[in-house]
């Protein structure tokens, strides 16, 4: 019963229908104190239309100036109550010569009128005339009328009643008809069909949605071709040395090979290739964790890159390639682990000297910012192609793949570097373009959000 009324229609259709009725409840409240108003604004002109008979009637009888006989107030309240009104009448308010209002309990109950009596020319009297509301219940037009009034609201609210209904039910469904396709669509992504596309139709927002949708279903059919792949490069890096390995120890056996000093150095390659896959795997584990164990110290950036260029310089000379320190010539001291953030930017030196050939140049450089520090090291080597690009930190993932295992790498020194740099809540950023170079961008706080938090929670 909870996930009926939790559907989007059902949400939508209550919520249409409780506005409906707010609004058909002021619209009936209106028109019914507008008619209400109108009838009494009717019967005031009734009172005076009545009134003015009184007046002719007086004038007509010679009664304009009392006092008066028993017979001529008799007479007076026959004519009163034939136009169902009360009068006074009198010179002024003063002097009264006929008075009906001693029957007048409540004064805010009747409706009051005061008009002057003017016979030949002449000021005779001045004439006060009151009707009951209550005679209204009374009044057989009244009732008419307050009967057909009901009829007409309870008409007026039972049509608009029924077509708030309808609207309400038609654009709950036509709303929630673009959620339900849209669900439909995610649970054909979420089993698999990563070919199925949303249909970008609906209000904006549902555009929107069909669009991120589309472009995650994008995204999914990438990843997944990637851990495809990446099962394939993992099952090729274990299996080619322990192939290699098991056809030499069997040649050995059956006494194919002799057992020497160069097999068993071949041998003992493989099995150093196997170690440091594993080797990196584990780093790259640890990186991945390093949030959770990383010994924060204060340490000076410059000092620390200048350190990590100086010890590739003798491997890039050996391959000819020319390398360059870009020193800021300011302090730029941060609060990170000095040993994982070595480790950051000897796997981006290490890898920029992978992939530039002889002749090229590898820049490395520090450029501090009051709350960060920018560490970046720029190649002029081969280049990443915008398709790569976004999955150059995947684990096993190499740009080249022209390049074997023992030249390019497994393809895990980005993929550590990434762990280790948001390790400490920094972000490594790529910019390259085919053929010219590559470069690798990271920013760090300066100071380490965890450090920060401790520092404000001693001083509070």
């Amino acid at each position: 019963m909870k996930a009926y009324f939790r559907k989007m229609n059902v949400i939508l259709f209550i919520t249409l229908q409780i506005s409906f009725l707010i609004l058909l409840s002021i619209i009936t409240y209106g028109y019914s104190y507008n008619w209400g108003d109108v009838f009494q604004q009717y019967q005031q002109e009734q009172v005076k239309i009545n009134a003015f008979k009184m007046m002719d009637d007086l004038r007509n009888e010679e009664m304009s100036v009392g006092p008066y006989t028993e017979e001529q107030q008799a007479w007076l309240t026959r004519r009163a109550t034939l136009y169902g009104i009360l009068i006074r009448y009198g010179e002024d308010r003063q002097q009264i010569w006929f008075d009906m209002f001693s029957r007048i309990t409540d004064p805010k109950a009747v409706y009051l009128q005061e008009f002057p009596v003017v016979a030949k020319g002449e000021h005779r009297g001045l004439l006060q005339v009151a009707y009951l509301k209550q005679m209204n219940e009374l009044d057989p037009s009244f009732v008419a009328y307050q009967g057909m009034m009901k009829k007409r609201s309870a008409l007026l609210f039972g049509v608009a009643l029924f077509l708030s209904i309808v609207i309400s039910v038609m654009v709950s469904r036509l709303l929630s008809r673009h959620l339900q396709r849209l669900k439909d669509t995610a649970d054909k992504i979420r089993t698999g069909d990563r070919e199925t596309k949303a249909v970008v139709l609906g209000p904006e927002e549902i555009r929107q949605l069909a669009l991120t949708l589309n472009e995650l279903s994008v995204e999914l059919r990438r990843q997944e071709d990637w851990r495809h792949n990446l099962m394939e490069d993992l099952t090729h890096e274990l299996r080619t040395p322990l192939t290699s390995m098991l056809s030499q120890l069997e040649a050995m056996i059956d006494g194919i090979y002799e057992v020497d000093v160069e097999w068993l150095q071949q041998i003992y390659d493989e099995i150093i290739r196997l170690t440091r896959l594993v080797t990196d795997m584990e780093k790259l584990s640890e990186a991945e964790a390093a949030r959770f164990t990383i010994h924060i110290t204060k340490v000076d950036l410059i000092q620390l890159t200048e350190q990590v260029f100086r010890s590739f310089q003798p491997l890039a000379k050996s391959k000819g390639i020319r390398m360059r320190f870009s020193n800021p010539n300011v302090p730029c001291y941060a609060e990170v682990d000095r040993d994982k953030i070595v480790q950051v930017v000897s796997n981006l030196v290490s890898n920029a000297i992978k992939y530039t050939n002889d002749g090229g140049t590898i820049t490395i450089g520090v450029d501090w910012h009051g709350d960060y520090t920018i560490l970046y090291c720029r190649d002029t080597g081969i280049g990443i192609g915008p398709q790569d690009q976004p999955y150059v930190f995947n684990r096993l993932y190499r740009a080249d793949k022209s390049r074997s295992r023992f030249s390019g790498g497994v393809g895990l020194g980005l993929s550590i570097a990434k762990a280790l740099v948001e390790a400490h809540d920094g972000v490594i950023e790529l910019e390259s373009e085919l053929g010219k170079g590559s470069l690798f961008r990271v920013t760090i706080p300066n100071q380490y959000k965890n450090m920060k938090a401790l520092h404000n929670e001693l001083n509070a």
